[in-house]
């Protein structure tokens, strides 16, 4: 869970959190698990992990400058897949080519911390990440907010709301409540300006628990047991960890 690393021990990327989700495993009522991203479904023949398929693609295609060509078949890409050097590959992401002279990293990141103009145009941003997203890390999230919020002296929540959303996957599925109304939020907030708060969510036919509802709570926030069905949201409150 520590992330990638150059062989003189320098961070490539975030390190991950410990989340149950991770535990999921598709084709047991859990769509999407940490498995079928990683190595494939549940009990296959062959490997079919996502990573593969669509990570094999997008890392040769997008994440080095200029593309490196690999035939979009299995084979092909699971052979660049695990023979990727990756502090080769983050150096190749850094290069700047082509006519715009722009690397993989200039226009892929979406890093900006000072986001002054974006705001004064009443710009409003909300985001919600699985805390079990093998792709991207909500650690890694949770420090582009915090240097947002730096920037912003404090006051960044006047315009920007982070979401985390426990055993999720990559933008929905997993063990987790991850059905909710955010685009409502972000209108309603942008709209009529009504600033999000705590979120109800709930999870889907096929997760382990479905119908059970409970509270997403805006960053830093964490949504704790008060009293009750501990299978409904009202049920919890929003608290300071």
């Amino acid at each position: 869970m520590d992330g990638a690393r150059a062989k003189d021990g320098r961070s490539l990327y975030s390190d991950w959190p410990w989340d149950p989700g991770i535990a999921a495993r598709s084709g047991q009522g859990v769509s999407q698990g940490w498995r079928q991203w990683k190595m494939g479904v549940y009990a296959a023949p062959t490997n079919s992990g996502l990573a593969v398929a669509l990570g094999g693609g997008a890392v040769s295609a997008v994440f080095t400058s200029p593309p490196t060509p690999v035939a979009d078949t299995p084979a092909a890409l699971a052979r660049y897949a695990f023979n990727t050097d990756v502090e080769q590959n983050w150096a190749k992401a850094q290069v700047k080519w082509g006519p715009f002279h722009e690397s993989a990293v200039d226009f892929m990141n979406a890093d900006a911390t000072d986001l002054s103009r974006f705001t004064r145009r009443g710009g409003k941003i909300l985001i919600y990440h699985g805390v079990a997203d093998p792709v991207f890390s909500l650690n890694d999230t949770i420090r582009w907010v915090q240097a947002v919020d730096q920037v912003e002296h404090g006051q960044a929540d006047r315009f920007l709301r982070l979401y985390a959303v426990p055993g999720m996957n990559h933008g929905g599925g997993g063990p987790a409540t991850d059905q909710f109304a955010a685009f409502d939020a972000l209108v309603a907030w942008r709209e009529n300006g009504v600033a999000p708060g705590p979120l109800t969510a709930t999870a889907r036919q096929g997760s382990p628990w479905p119908g059970r509802t409970r509270l997403l709570c805006p960053y830093p926030l964490q949504s704790r047991y008060v009293a009750g069905d501990s299978e409904q949201a009202q049920s919890f409150h929003c608290v300071k960890p």
